[in-house]
């Protein structure tokens, strides 16, 4: 298979901020103009979080304006644009199968940074590119005049620097002028980043200087967090303080009169989009001196003490603030995307002649009609015993992989058979309480199987999805090298699980899956969710893709006048709830209208001979079972992670008895959300069981299921599916190159 292009961009789309942001702009502008764009996705050193591709570039893709290109594609571009030199401080892995002419890598940053460390090396990032591309010479743009100026004056053999500035891009339409202010109103003074420390002013002092206190005026933050309280300590009072990326940037702005910006000594804006954007959108710019260089008239230049007095000035005549946003607003038209368009052309007609073009280049168009990527395999590996509920949440991810994955699965769970039904490829292993061997016996044996199946699938990604991260399986992962490896780790752990902590660093990757209670979390893990990602709750089925009431009902035999209270209280493997459950039986069989349809574990244990049952108690081993779960009038359920964000995300009221077990998360509490939140009543084992009347009275009643239901149906309001995050985060890793550390081999 092969792609061909126009323009290859390479680069790392993890970057949150102006890098992520002008990319998506440049794509999106070549692709208007007819260029036929592909995107060679890199993870480079500088990101150490796991970040997803930004929701810009995600677009590009989805909308086929660019093309996905992959490890095993022979590419040939005419240009290749990599962006951001730290993508090359070390060489490719795999080494890319790409042809081109012309190499052009842009600086997104100086080489060095206010204190004067290295931040790449020219000549190895001009080395790295030859290797990678086989261009026999290397084009290094500057993103602006400070950039430029922090370049060698000798520079490495075979390279240049292009004359123009690779300036940053803007979508005018994009960013709607505010209209003229009012001058009877408080004076709003804003600024936005993304939340780093280096992106603010050393002092507490200097940022009150430069945001300060008056009772007309009003501060407002986008992209404040706790980084700030940590860099400051107490912060004003009068700082309105916004989380990253709560606010649409644009509505932001417009809201704003004057648009203040200062950062640390050890940092250096090498163009400052965010400036540009204030600019667009027509508010006035107070700058530091430095800036200069980059918005030159277009700002206004003070140090930090002189901001209240030049706010006043802007704003106490209505000629000067409105001379200083046509000053602005012109600016960033002269940054408009016809001028990236230009660039291209000038790039072309500098790089080709009309017959050295191949009659597939220049002009062809991107097309949303892709082609298929080569096949590569994903290996999910899960622990389980007690529950299905690792191995229900890796169905989930892997039902929702694009085609060209598969999906194979090494698991420890008795429920294998979900998966075999489902069509994968699955491995079973047993757990080491199940095997006769020691631990450190079966680890050793897991670490040679799981070896074993790595170098026969050759797998791009391997998702963990446990909370004991077993030896045995690091240790395959790191020997293996070659892929890149996820732990999808729930929250709301026990105390006692707290020695897996350090697996985190065993993992290129951690997610952690949405939990509706993580308010009530109190485990580890909390210590560590500034190196997770987080996403949504994960579901196995959408709540909207359950069956209609009517088609659950009939497939079920239940006839429509009778109430039915599902009951799911697990397998009784490691908490016995028998007694409490007979209780519960007997409690609802008193009442004539209700069906309980008993949901048997497909992993149960001590199985016994069936007994006799009454007429109105249904035994049935049913799954998925959420997809009848509109059938269903209520349920009495264990507060496992997968049931308990089912109920509550598919608004079933529900009483919940959770699972206390030692080896369990933090169920009770999960219970006990469910409570406060009204979107559900709790049951514990040993303690409430002298008012279990109560409670079925309680569930059994039609107002209060329906109170339930409307409390159900605010959190489930706004929620995604973090399954299909993860889906996108995996597909993402699996065609993406590896530069983010040194490939050389310990002997």
């Amino acid at each position: 298979m092969k792609q061909r292009f126009d323009i290859l961009f390479v680069a790392d789309p993890r970057f949150e901020g102006g890098s992520s942001t002008a990319l998506a702009l440049e794509m999106r502008v070549a692709a208007n103009a007819g260029y036929k764009t592909g995107l060679l996705m890199v993870r480079g050193p500088i990101i150490g979080h796991p970040f997803p591709v930004h929701p810009e570039i995600r677009k590009a893709l989805e909308s086929g304006l660019v093309e996905r290109t992959d490890p095993d594609l022979d590419v040939q571009a005419d240009v290749v644009l990599v962006h951001h030199p730290s993508i090359l401080n070390y060489m490719m892995r795999p080494r890319p199968r790409v042809r081109t002419s012309r190499v052009i890598v842009v600086l997104h940053h100086p080489i060095k940074d206010a204190t004067g460390a290295q931040q790449y090396e020219l000549e190895a990032v001009q080395q790295h590119a030859l290797m990678a591309f086989g261009a026999e010479n290397v084009d290094f743009a500057p993103v602006s005049q400070v950039v430029r100026h922090g370049l060698p004056i000798n520079l490495p053999k075979g390279s240049k620097v292009l004359e123009e500035n690779w300036d940053n891009l803007i979508e005018l339409h994009r960013w709607p002028r505010r209209t003229m202010r009012n001058r009877n109103d408080a004076v709003v003074i804003g600024r936005h980043s993304r939340p780093d420390p280096k992106k603010w002013p050393d002092t507490i002092e200097e940022a009150l200087d430069a945001w300060p206190q008056r009772h007309d005026w009003r501060i407002r933050i986008l992209g404040g967090g706790p980084y700030l309280s940590e860099k400051y300590g107490m912060l004003p009072p009068h700082w309105e303080l916004i989380e990253f990326n709560r606010e649409p940037v644009s509505e932001f702005l417009a809201s704003l009169d004057v648009w203040v910006y200062f950062h640390s000594s050890e940092w250096i804006e090498a163009f400052g989009r965010t400036t540009l954007e204030a600019m667009a959108t027509g508010v006035p710019v107070i700058l530091p001196e430095h800036f200069r260089h980059l918005f030159a008239d277009a700002a206004i230049y003070v140090e930090p003490e002189g901001v209240e007095e030049a706010v006043l000035e802007l704003t106490g005549s209505d000629e000067k603030w409105q001379a200083a946003s046509d000053r602005a607003r012109q600016f960033a038209e002269w940054h408009g995307e016809q001028q990236f368009v230009q660039r291209l052309r000038r790039i072309f007609e500098d790089g080709y002649s009309a017959e050295k073009l191949p009659e597939w280049g220049h002009g062809s168009g991107g097309t949303v009609f892709l082609p298929s990527l080569p096949g590569a395999n994903v290996l999910f590996v899960s622990s389980n015993g007690i529950g299905m509920g690792h191995l229900v949440q890796q169905l989930a991810i892997a039902d929702r992989l694009p085609p060209g994955l598969r999906p194979v699965f090494v698991t420890f769970s008795y429920g294998m058979k979900i998966t075999v039904q489902a069509g994968y490829a699955t491995e079973f292993l047993p757990h080491h309480r199940n095997s006769g061997m020691e631990p450190e016996e079966w680890n050793d044996h897991l670490a040679e199987i799981l070896l074993e199946l790595l170098l026969r699938l050759r797998p791009r990604v391997i998702l963990y999805d446990a909370t004991a991260a077993f030896d045995g399986a690091i240790r395959a992962l790191q020997t293996y090298g070659s892929a890149f490896s996820i732990w999808v780790r729930r929250a709301m752990w026990q105390e006692s699980h707290r020695a897996f902590l350090p697996a985190l660093d065993a993992f290129d990757a951690v997610i952690e899956p949405g939990d509706l209670a993580s308010e009530l979390d109190i485990g580890p893990t909390v210590s560590q969710l500034d190196r997770v990602l987080e996403v949504p709750p994960v579901l196995h089925i959408d709540p909207d893709s359950r069956l209609p009431r009517e088609m659950a009902r009939e497939m079920l035999g239940v006839p429509e006048d009778t109430i039915v209270v599902a009951m799911q209280m697990g397998g009784g493997n490691n908490f016995v709830l028998d007694a409490l459950k007979s209780k519960i039986l007997g409690e609802l069989l008193e009442h004539p209208d209700v069906l309980v349809l008993d949901l048997k574990s497909s992993i149960r244990t001590g199985l016994q001979a069936d007994k006799e049952t009454p007429d109105r108690l249904v035994p049935v081993e049913l799954f998925p079972a959420f997809r009848y779960s509109n059938a269903f009038d209520a349920a009495v359920s264990a507060a496992g992670y997968n049931a308990f964000h089912e109920n509550i995300l598919g608004g079933v009221p529900t009483l919940f008895v959770p699972n206390e077990g030692e080896n369990m998360d933090l169920q009770a509490n999960r219970a006990i959300w469910a409570e406060l939140s009204g979107c559900g009543l709790m049951c514990r084992r040993d303690f409430d069981q002298p008012r279990l009347g109560a409670l079925l009275t309680q569930l059994l009643d039609r107002d209060t299921r329906d109170a339930m239901r409307q409390a159900c149906a605010i959190f489930a309001r706004e929620q995604s599916n973090g399954a299909e995050e993860i889906a996108a985060y995996v597909e993402d890793h699996a065609r993406m190159h590896f530069a983010d550390r040194n490939p050389v081999v310990s002997p």
